[in-house]
């Protein structure tokens, strides 16, 4: 178990692959709603409570919780109608979340704040899905303290028995801590075999199945700006020959040096994947006269003449122009680029190798 948490508490946490991963991009609005939906739940809890015995006493009290009260629906709004939260939103709204209750919470009596905070399961749910490790520990943090403080207050106020207010603050801490702490354990186990699962393990490079999502997203954004889009094919001249007499480990010494150039070069503006055993995938944005450029560049900046064994390279590009009548901003776009560059490809290689065909669509 200790060598499982400190594994979790290590892995990085990448919030812009969980945003915009395919598989999560549909679920933005309906994201959005959930979490507005929870906030109005703090807002109900609010209003009931103001009517309980066992709420806020006293103007100033009641006062200050019909102040949370506003700035809970103002938040619930910013949900339902506002824009894809950014990480530091998210980081604000679960501060927010722990902050605003337990200023609430505070305010009842004990065993009134210990049903209440069960509302902390809200932000632990933030906390969970889309923050780190550390923001989540220091939520969970902040609600054990709180619960056991209010545990103890109920115990020693006499507004129940003991056994009564040991039995609600465990279920609160478990509720609270456990279910959040378990479900980000395993959400990070996933998400890290899931962005395995899209790499080519030699070269770290994105495999055939990650460039797709990777160059949809990219595609959209040129289409955002006018660029065009190029797809460029790039495959190592006569790399058979490189493992019948070098051996094969060399021949992946060539493979992983090829794709750390192909990353130095186009690191900036596009994505780049391994696709077969000496096949690489190019996906770059920019103007009509720096894709031509870059292309060209190819070639050139994959051969070192003081390199042990000399690489050269057969590329083939396609360069969807825009506006295109091929822009549709779906992986159809992207799959008819790739087959007109790979069909540049072999023609470089059939015309000798060590050069650069391209078509423009």
């Amino acid at each position: 178990m200790w060598t499982t948490l400190q594994e979790w508490y290590q892995q990085p946490f990448d919030y812009e692959w969980i945003i915009h991963h395919r598989s999560t991009r549909g679920l933005h609005r309906s994201l959005q709603n959930m979490f507005g939906a929870a906030t109005l739940l703090y807002a109900a809890a609010s209003i009931l409570m103001l009517f309980s015995s066992r709420g806020p006493q006293g103007l100033l009290a009641q006062a200050w919780v019909g102040l949370v009260l506003l700035l809970q629906v103002a938040v619930a709004l910013r949900w339902f109608f506002g824009p894809l939260p950014t990480r530091r939103d998210f980081i604000a709204f679960a501060i927010f979340g722990d902050v605003g209750l337990t200023s609430v919470l505070v305010l009842y009596e004990p065993f009134g704040a210990l049903i209440g905070s069960g509302l902390f399961v809200v932000t632990g749910a933030l906390c969970t899905y889309f923050l780190s490790q550390r923001w989540l520990l220091a939520h969970l943090a902040w609600c054990v303290v709180f619960v056991s403080i209010t545990a103890v207050r109920a115990m020693f106020t006499g507004s129940e028995d003991v056994p009564t207010a040991l039995a609600g603050g465990l279920v609160a801490i478990a509720i609270n801590s456990a279910i959040p702490l378990l479900a980000h354990i395993a959400w990070t186990a996933i998400g890290r075999d899931a962005r395995r699962s899209l790499l080519d393990p030699l070269t770290e490079l994105l495999n055939r199945r990650g460039v797709e999502d990777a160059a949809l997203t990219l595609m959209s954004r040129s289409h955002a700006r006018g660029h065009c889009l190029v797809v460029v094919v790039v495959d190592i001249d006569r790399f058979k020959a490189v493992n019948d007499y070098f051996g094969h480990d060399a021949g992946d010494d060539v493979i992983v040096t090829v794709a750390h150039r192909l990353r130095e070069l186009f690191e900036d503006d596009g994505v780049v994947a391994r696709t077969g055993g000496e096949e690489f995938l190019v996906v770059f944005t920019g103007t009509i006269e720096h894709a031509h450029d870059m292309v060209h560049r190819i070639g050139h900046s994959l051969y070192r003449g003081d390199d042990r064994i000399p690489i050269t390279v057969s590329v083939g590009a396609a360069v969807v122009s825009s506006p295109s009548d091929l822009w549709n901003d779906n992986a159809a776009t992207i799959t008819k680029a790739t087959r007109a560059a790979d069909s540049m490809m072999y023609r470089a290689k059939y015309d000798g190798g060590n050069r650069t065909a391209s078509i423009q669509l």
